[in-house]
């Protein structure tokens, strides 16, 4: 038995080109209304990250006082512009130690020269009543007063470029004693070395020289008869002990003496060379080799403290 069961389609086929038409035209409506919608909250929420972006591409080098606004809200762009203005601060600070070592460098560099010049001046214009014999003297001190301030000046250049250290296991007591066997030869002060002992770092050989002579050349400029040197290894870490008999370093200024150009006395510390840079550098490697340096109370004179981390074989 066939059965044929049939129904009419018109109204089906209506729905479907109705329903294809709506979708015709209302979904590029939605899809354009929903873009405009994103597009105009996305530039709304870009807004401040362009208020920023142009606020700082007008901060140049030499205007780094400028500082980006900070939005109200306490959000991920508030944390974001609050963190760049702190890189900026630290850039200012940075610019303005720089600036002020040049200038600081430009001025120890002029007093030599401008003596050098004074006097080779003098000795060209009267060549017959020139006293080379009496000039030389004078000329190479101020000879040496300049390679002594130009050598401390590319000791900090390097140290401020962050070289790489060449850190091996060093025995800081040879370094130490033959320091002192140098600074000997140039003083009539008792330089007493009898409490130097052993003991072994990781460290540049060359810098912790620097480290030692700087710290004897400061204690020979003040001490009036005695100079101490220890140094011993406990419990991990090395201790290098340098005391003076002199007038000590008042506690206020205990700090500001590793600053660069500082000097506590500055007539003594010119007439006697010193340029205000060796305690500086010391405290920049000692930070180098993950040490550190204290000025301690002492009577009479200055005790100056080194430790440093010991070698671990």
């Amino acid at each position: 038995m066939t059965v044929y069961a049939a129904v009419p389609t018109e109204d089906v086929d209506a729905s479907l080109a109705q329903f294809a038409g709506g979708l015709a035209i209302g979904v590029p409506l939605v899809v354009t209304a929903l873009t405009s919608v994103a597009w105009v909250l996305t530039g709304r929420a870009l807004f401040p990250v362009e208020v920023l972006r142009a606020q700082a591409a007008e901060i140049t080098a030499s205007d780094l006082s400028r500082r980006l606004d900070v939005p109200p809200s306490a959000d991920a762009l508030g944390r974001l512009a609050t963190t760049l203005n702190d890189l900026l601060a630290r850039l200012e600070a940075a610019t303005q130690r720089q600036r002020q070592f040049i200038a600081d460098a430009a001025h120890e560099l002029r007093s030599p020269l401008s003596s050098l010049h004074t006097r080779l001046q003098i000795a060209a214009r009267h060549p017959d009543s020139a006293n080379w014999r009496t000039l030389a003297p004078a000329l190479v001190e101020d000879c040496e007063r300049l390679a002594r301030l130009v050598d401390d000046l590319v000791w900090l250049a390097r140290l401020d470029a962050r070289p790489r250290l060449d850190k091996q296991p060093t025995d800081l007591d040879e370094i130490v004693f033959a320091e002192v066997s140098r600074a000997r030869e140039r003083t009539q002060l008792i330089i007493d070395q009898h409490a130097i002992s052993a003991a072994r770092v990781d460290g540049d050989a060359d810098a912790l020289a620097r480290v030692v002579r700087n710290l004897l050349d400061n204690a020979l400029r003040y001490a009036l008869r005695r100079i101490e040197v220890s140094l011993r290894a406990c419990g991990g870490t090395a201790q290098l002990v340098i005391t003076d008999d002199g007038p000590g370093i008042p506690e206020p200024d205990r700090r500001r003496v590793f600053d660069r150009f500082t000097r506590l006395d500055d007539a003594r510390a010119r007439d006697t060379g010193g340029s205000g840079l060796g305690l500086a550098i010391v405290r920049d490697i000692i930070t180098a080799h993950h040490g550190s340096i204290d000025i301690e109370d002492h009577a009479p004179g200055a005790r100056l403290v080194v430790r440093l981390p010991a070698h671990r074989p």
